[in-house]
């Protein structure tokens, strides 16, 4: 049995007038563990990680606060002010996950261009990503593997959007894959909110944002964000090739 989590960098919003111009893609990141692996060891050491930085298993990792520790709702991500705190607590993960076993699929929408090529029938970026990430995800569950997905809720109107894709997945398919499939290998679909603290949550949403800021070629962070050599690696290939295999970016040129 295999486990996707799935968690964003950006925003889903189309409106030309309201994309962020410093960050205006979406990212959907979908991190694949073996469930029995996951629950055994994977869990045990990132939990590990928090209780050795920050004294308790209940921190949830969120990029957002932890980029922004003065704005934080929990004030123990405020040690991350600390420059030599936070270059030890970003080699001690970056450790952790380049020593876990995981794949790695992500889409990413550039927004502007899939506006403009598509208009007012452009897809949500989200519901597109997740199309994408779903067939990946079979894909890597065939003969004669099962797999569970799980989400990060967002808010009630885009969670039912999200739901409703998922039922249509079943009865409808995607472009690559009939919904009977879809129905026969994934066992559960769940959306979980960010308190449940599910640790395969937060390793996705570290890992989306470094994706995203690689794609837009800003100069990355050492020592303040996941490496960027650690997460290509993970990468769903085929022949050594990640685009379009492991990482695809929408529309396609």
């Amino acid at each position: 049995m295999k486990i996707m989590f799935l968690d964003e960098s950006g925003d889903h919003n189309l409106d030309p007038e309201k994309v962020d111009s410093s960050y205006p893609i979406f990212v959907l990141t979908g991190c694949i563990f073996e469930q029995k692996y996951y629950e055994q060891k994977v869990i045990n050491s990132i939990n590990k990680l928090k209780e050795d930085f920050f004294g308790g298993i209940d921190i949830i990792f969120h990029t957002a606060e932890m980029i922004r520790p003065i704005k934080a709702k929990d004030k123990r991500f405020l040690k991350l002010i600390d420059t030599n705190f936070r270059n030890k607590f970003y080699s001690a993960l970056n450790k952790i996950l380049d020593e876990t076993d995981f794949l790695l699929t992500a889409c990413v929408i550039k927004k502007q261009d899939h506006w403009e090529k598509y208009g007012i029938s452009a897809l949500d970026p989200y519901l597109l990503s997740f199309d994408n990430l779903l067939n990946r995800f079979i894909f890597q569950i065939r003969n004669p593997d099962q797999g569970t997905i799980i989400a990060e809720k967002r808010n009630s109107i885009l969670d039912n959007q999200l739901e409703i894709a998922w039922l249509n997945s079943k009865v409808s398919g995607t472009k690559f894959v009939k919904g009977t499939e879809i129905k026969e290998k994934i066992d559960n679909f769940k959306i979980l909110p960010k308190a449940k603290n599910e640790i395969g949550l937060q390793i996705a949403d570290l890992i989306a944002s470094p994706i995203g800021r690689k794609i837009l070629k800003i100069k990355p962070k050492p020592g303040n964000e996941v490496d960027f050599d650690i997460i290509k690696k993970k990468f769903i290939c085929k022949n050594g090739e990640i685009l379009n295999c492991g990482l695809t970016i929408l529309p396609k040129k």
